[in-house]
């Protein structure tokens, strides 16, 4: 026996569903940038939200050990400038080249370590 449409809204489906609510507090500030954007895109605040959710990209946080390499390599780029800084006022300048490649180096290792 076949059912009768009543007619109405269809059903929705569980992925479809809405179930879960959470609470956001923000300060004045982020709140009227949020209300800001929102219009700018001519979206309510929720579908904004949602949007962000599921479009956003999140940075990972530099990890400790990640960290104390960046500080190494930072040391090492400071020596080099200092004996690069040293050379230079007693006029040597043969090692120049050799210091300026170290730190082209180090200024490449600093690019892949920084996300």
């Amino acid at each position: 026996m076949e059912q009768k449409n009543k007619g109405g809204r269809p059903t929705k489906t569980l992925s479809e569903k809405r179930k879960y609510q959470v609470l956001l507090r923000l300060n004045t500030m982020e709140y009227y940038t949020l209300l800001g954007k929102a219009r700018e895109a001519s979206i309510s605040r929720t579908e904004f939200l949602r949007l962000l959710i599921t479009n956003a990209e999140v940075k990972s946080r530099i990890k400790p050990e990640e960290m104390q390499l960046i500080r190494t390599v930072s040391g090492m780029a400071i020596n080099i400038n200092q004996i690069a800084h040293r050379l230079n006022a007693f006029g040597i300048s043969a090692l120049n080249e050799e210091l300026n490649a170290l730190k082209q180096l180090i200024h490449e290792l600093m690019k892949r370590l920084k996300p």
